[in-house]
């Protein structure tokens, strides 16, 4: 079954790009960390911890130095990830929360809305996610209902380390609680992810690997604290101990790769959700939102927020048998671009008729196109919006005026240009505006002035949050 599925695969591809087609369809790792700063991984500069096996993805294949996600919070930016197409679309502005718009709506990607997953799937890869969801509670919205054939997974946006008292918080197969008898939710989530590459070996598969870490609660295991003893701050040390765990499963997935001789024709991705939330009063808070002691810097910003911090991400690629090694890219990327450059990855065609906002960036990265994917990206979340267009980033941050930044000189957004540059501002303001009217409004959020005065109660039997 696995081989015809190949032949059937590498079929539609030679159907579509004629004797050019890829040969050997490659196996596809999403990695994507949870709240992770820019600064956070040694190839961008972080110092007081290693991350040897992320740096090796990026040693080995592409950085994106200026690779963006769509939102920054968790939620939305994994639903424009999934679909390629930009979660305001389709409503999905904010993370999930008690405020909807009427009684008729329902959390979740819209069943319209075709992911990742689902449109491997048809081409006939084995799917599986293992990790975080946070796109719907109901039962229609879960994975194993969203093209995904194999999940371990919880459903909520965070979820404790060593144990999961919530109901809402488990570790689910299906429909049905996993219970990790305490092992750290990293360690089984690297462990189920090398299970998986090893029951579908003989390809091709998918596999999403949505890790929690280092988002709070702040949660290390004891061995790690010690490791990093060195640093003074309990929570960056504590950042540091759960950031090792992930780049440890990270690696035991790159290992379990080569130890099945799929390495050179796999293509793995990694890269956050959002940007990390510092720490401003130095002590480990509890609760969903508190700080997770991650650094941005040198960028401007953090989670929630539109400047660089908040969406502008650690990125990279490695795919040995199609991409170059140890190579920078430097045009703006988005996470939207996932999905199309997936999709291109098979040799199957990316269909206008999916209005995706993602580009297949492959001809990119591969140096056989020069110029830039996009002119232009946009974000809006909830108070706040932006857009970049070439050099210039206009922004409207929560309860603030207008700002104009020449990003391609001032990445970290330290020199407002907004009173030297009106013009710029004028038209870049307005091509936003003809593109926020394209978009629907936030059907729910944690917010009522934006999810809307329709409350579902935290008791509520279709508690959806």
């Amino acid at each position: 079954m696995k081989s015809l599925r190949r032949f059937l695969i590498v079929l539609t591809g030679a159907l579509v790009t004629g004797a050019s087609a890829v040969v050997n369809t490659p196996n596809i790792v999403l990695l994507f960390a949870d709240d992770l700063g820019f600064a956070d991984v040694g190839y961008n500069g972080c110092t007081d911890f290693p991350t040897p096996h992320i740096d090796s993805i990026a040693r080995n294949g592409v950085i994106c130095e200026q690779g963006y996600v769509c939102a920054p919070v968790c939620a939305p930016s994994r639903a424009g990830l999934l679909t390629g197409r930009y979660p305001t679309r389709f409503g999905f502005e904010d993370t999930p929360g008690p405020f909807i718009q009427s009684e008729e709506v329902e959390i979740g990607i819209p069943l319209s809305e075709k992911n990742i997953a689902e449109r491997l799937k048809s081409l006939g890869y084995t799917t599986g996610i293992i990790g975080k969801w946070h796109e719907g509670r109901l039962p229609q919205y879960q994975p194993h209902r969203r093209g995904f054939d194999e999940t371990f997974y919880f459903t909520d946006g965070w979820t404790h380390y060593f144990d999961q008292p919530d109901p809402l918080q488990k570790i689910k197969r299906g429909d049905d609680p996993v219970d990790l008898n305490g092992e750290y939710t990293t360690d089984a989530f690297g462990r189920e992810a090398a299970a998986f590459i090893k029951r579908n070996k003989d390809g091709p598969f998918f596999l999403y690997v949505p890790f929690n870490a280092p988002h709070v609660p702040m949660e290390a295991k004891p061995e790690l604290l010690e490791r990093f003893s060195s640093i003074d701050s309990i929570g960056r040390r504590t950042l540091a101990a759960m950031t090792s765990s992930l780049d440890t499963n990270i690696g035991r997935i790159l290992q379990t790769l080569e130890t099945h001789g799929l390495t050179q024709n796999t293509l793995v991705i990694f890269l956050s959700d959002n940007g990390g939330k510092p720490s401003v009063s130095g002590k480990i808070e509890s609760g969903g939102g508190a700080a997770n002691f991650s650094l941005n810097l040198p960028l401007n910003g953090k989670k929630g927020q539109l400047h660089e911090g908040g969406i502008h991400v650690p990125f990279c690629m490695q795919w040995p048998a199609r991409l170059p090694a140890a190579t920078r890219y430097s045009h703006p990327v988005s996470s939207l671009d996932l999905l199309p450059t997936l999709i291109a990855a098979t040799g199957a065609p990316v269909s206008k008729v999916w209005k995706l906002d993602g580009k297949n960036l492959l001809p990119y990265l591969t140096g056989e196109q020069n110029e830039a994917p996009h002119e232009t990206l946009y974000w809006r979340f909830l108070y706040q919006w932006a857009i970049r267009s070439n050099d210039w980033k206009l922004i409207k941050p929560k309860n603030q005026p207008l700002e104009l930044y020449r990003i391609s000189d001032d990445p970290n957004e330290t020199c407002d240009l907004i009173g030297n540059y009106p013009e710029i501002a004028e038209k870049l303001q307005s091509e936003y505006d003809q593109w926020n009217a394209e978009m629907m409004q936030p059907q729910w959020s944690w917010i009522p002035a934006f999810g809307g005065d329709v409350r579902i109660p935290a008791e509520s039997p279709k508690r959806q949050w």
